[in-house]
């Protein structure tokens, strides 16, 4: 049997050796390490610029513009606000009472400078210009600056012949002043005081000349001038200064101890001591006559003490009233004056009060804008001791 032939596979041929291929991949990686760094680069001048346009372009004061002496021209916001905060705790007015003067810090007087306010105004200013401080105020410091001046500027009156006048800053008319435009009263650096007029009391004659009862010591106190001592103790003025050899009978000062010839406080005799209003209860009266407050429990008398009642421009109102509502502290306000955190306040008629006294001392003479002003003390003793609906008597 013959079998089929097939035809054979052809042999594989031999190819020929491949040339070399270049190396993609390293131009590749080179390409990439370019546009990075390119990249990279374009960023780096991208932030510089940004920074440099955020530089040229932030707030800036413009140049020359100056507050209150400072200089601030050219400064960013926050260096200029950074400046500006120093302003008022370097700063100084002058206070002035006609020809004479005194410097105070504007610290001292519970006034800074509004940094923000202020910063924004030198901002807005043109150049070269003098930007006025923008300035807030604490009125409870500030009463205690205008109460530490007052004792330098103060004028105690004299009873002499002819009498000189004495003068005083009237605390609460500057307090309101400041309170309503402290801005304008300190644009020109200047702070012109206002005072009042105030008048001695009347001479009064030597009752004795050698004294050997009992006697007390009273230490002087801030605003405290003789005849207002003597009027506290129920003696003349001529018998504390015997008594004390004092040269000059103007003169005394803060701490002296002055010897006088009672054995305590002036207490009113029976019959210079006026009628109690009711016969049970509690109940007060305050004469202007005597300048003086009384208080009674059950008719008898159980306290009394020197006041200042309202000036003849300002009297304090006459007859019945009941004490209507009672406060710790408060503020009080009128047509020309705001007085901050009043002490022990206890209102019988209207805006009347019986109240504390922080701003003066002349007890025993009208002084008011016709409330009833008391020691701090006494108002204490007053407004603890008596209620909402006890009976005033102003007489």
């Amino acid at each position: 049997m013959t079998l089929p032939s097939y035809p054979t596979a052809p042999s594989p041929q031999t190819l020929p050796p491949r040339a070399p291929k270049p190396n993609g991949d390293r131009r590749v990686l080179l390409l990439v390490i370019g546009a990075a760094t390119l990249l990279g680069l374009l960023m780096v001048f991208g932030v510089v610029g940004l920074l440099t346009i955020a530089y040229l372009t932030q707030d800036r004061v413009p140049s020359g513009v100056s507050v209150a002496g400072v200089e601030i021209g050219g400064d960013t916001a926050e260096q200029a606000a950074a400046a500006l905060g120093q302003v008022a705790a370097n700063q100084a007015i002058t206070a002035t009472d006609g020809d004479r003067q005194w410097t105070v810090t504007l610290r001292d007087l519970g006034i800074s400078v509004d940094t923000q306010a202020t910063l924004q105004a030198a901002l807005e200013a043109g150049r070269g210009s003098t930007v006025q401080p923008i300035y807030t105020i604490d009125l409870n410091q500030t009463q205690l600056g205008l109460i530490a001046l007052s004792e330098q500027v103060n004028i105690a009156a004299v009873p002499s012949d002819p009498p000189q006048m004495g003068r005083a800053v009237e605390i609460p008319v500057i307090l309101d002043r400041l309170r309503t435009d402290v801005n304008g009263e300190l644009a020109d650096g200047v702070l012109d005081l206002t005072m009042i007029e105030v008048a001695p009391p009347e001479p009064e004659p030597v009752s004795q000349q050698n004294y050997s009862g009992p006697s007390v010591t009273h230490v002087v106190e801030s605003g405290q001038e003789l005849a207002l001592i003597a009027r506290q103790y129920g003696v003349t003025m001529d018998d504390i200064v015997t008594l004390n050899n004092l040269e000059n009978p103007d003169f005394i000062f803060v701490g002296q101890e002055l010897l006088i010839p009672a054995a305590g406080e002036y207490t009113p005799s029976a019959e210079d001591i006026p009628a109690a209003p009711t016969s049970s209860g509690k109940s007060i009266v305050v004469s202007t006559q005597d300048q003086r407050i009384y208080a009674y429990e059950n008719g008898q008398l159980v306290r009394t003490h020197l006041v200042s009642t309202g000036r003849d421009a300002t009297p304090t109102v006459l007859g019945d009233y009941q004490i209507y509502v009672k406060y710790v502290a408060d503020d009080m306000q009128g047509a020309d004056y705001f007085l901050p955190q009043v002490p022990y306040t206890m209102y019988f008629y209207q805006g009347y009060g019986i109240h504390g006294t922080y701003w003066h001392n002349s007890f025993g003479r009208p002084m008011s804008h016709g409330c009833v002003n008391l020691p701090v003390d006494e108002a204490e003793w007053f407004f603890n001791w008596a209620s909402v609906g006890t009976t005033v008597r102003v007489i």
